[in-house]
């Protein structure tokens, strides 16, 4: 279940959407490593010693992978490139990467599956997730008798 919350626009500068509600994803906690392979040994005949060591050795070769020009990809899962934030120069003799370059991002992208009927393109991950409004799940805070 992903759980989300409204939120109204109050940006009065985009009037297409100002003072309009939408839904914005909930974070309800974050997993780590130790997570993942904690659920890799309940799912699989696989230790979570083992698992960890394979995960952390994973996260080493794309980084090293990634640092040398590489584009990453896992089936199923997606893939991992890096991004280049620069500034523009006047010519191509005045660039210069430490004066221009801004910055250095990774970009992921999830796998697709194409539905064949429609032809409609959907995160691969995300196929037959569910919402659910979190204010429906939470009680509202209640304000102060005046």
């Amino acid at each position: 279940m992903i759980f989300y919350k409204l939120i109204q626009n109050k940006n009065e500068e985009m009037p297409k959407a100002y003072q309009k509600w939408y839904a914005r994803p909930v974070v309800t906690e974050t997993i780590d490593l130790d997570y993942i392979a904690e659920r890799i040994q309940r799912n699989s005949t696989a230790k979570k010693s083992d698992a960890k060591a394979v995960l952390t050795e994973m996260v080493e070769v794309i980084t090293d992978a990634l640092q040398s020009s590489q584009r990453v990809h896992i089936d199923g899962f997606g893939s991992f490139k890096v991004g280049i934030s620069s500034r523009g120069a006047d010519s191509e003799e005045d660039y210069s990467a430490a004066e221009h370059v801004r910055g250095l991002r990774i970009i992921f992208q999830p796998e697709t599956q194409t539905d064949p009927s429609t032809r409609k393109r959907s995160k691969k991950m995300l196929v037959g997730a569910t919402l659910s409004n979190i204010n429906g799940l939470v009680a509202k805070k209640e304000e102060p008798n005046p």
